[in-house]
């Protein structure tokens, strides 16, 4: 993988145990709501239990999936500690630490180093630059 594709899989992968977490709280609130008595209707209706049951089957199997996520999440942030710590300035390192591995917000990052957002900008793309590439790598292998 290229450096940048390293970086950004944490930030993914967050989003995607966002995403499931978020599905099996709607999940369990619609098996919540077909066991809870119907107001204002008419017609005489009883909860549904299959349905009930197949809702809740489907938070369960997306709960089952949260601590693989939460394992190759794990893995994700360690590849990019190793590729952010290669970088020769420290500052660097703490730009790439806060946006990639603590997931801070452009702004947020600007205000923890204490620079403008285009002076945070320009230090990203002098970070990006000094990371190893995929070609790099290539030619490294090819030297062997």
């Amino acid at each position: 993988m290229i450096a940048p594709d390293v970086l950004l899989k944490p930030r993914q992968i967050r989003r995607e145990i966002e995403r499931k977490q978020m599905r099996i709280e709607t999940l369990r609130r619609f098996a919540e709501h077909l066991t809870s008595p119907l107001r204002e209707v008419r017609v005489k209706s009883t909860p549904d239990p299959t349905r009930m049951q197949a809702l809740l089957a489907e938070a369960a199997d997306e709960e089952k999936q949260l601590p693989l996520l939460e394992a190759e999440l794990e893995q994700a942030l360690a590849a990019a500690a190793i590729t952010v710590s290669t970088l020769p300035d420290e500052r660097l390192v703490h730009l790439m630490e806060l946006r990639y591995l603590e997931s801070y917000s452009w702004e947020e990052v600007a205000a923890a180093l204490g620079y403008s957002p285009s002076q945070t900008f320009k230090l990203h793309r002098l970070a990006l630059s000094l990371l190893p590439s995929e070609s790099a790598r290539e030619e490294v292998g090819s030297r062997r």
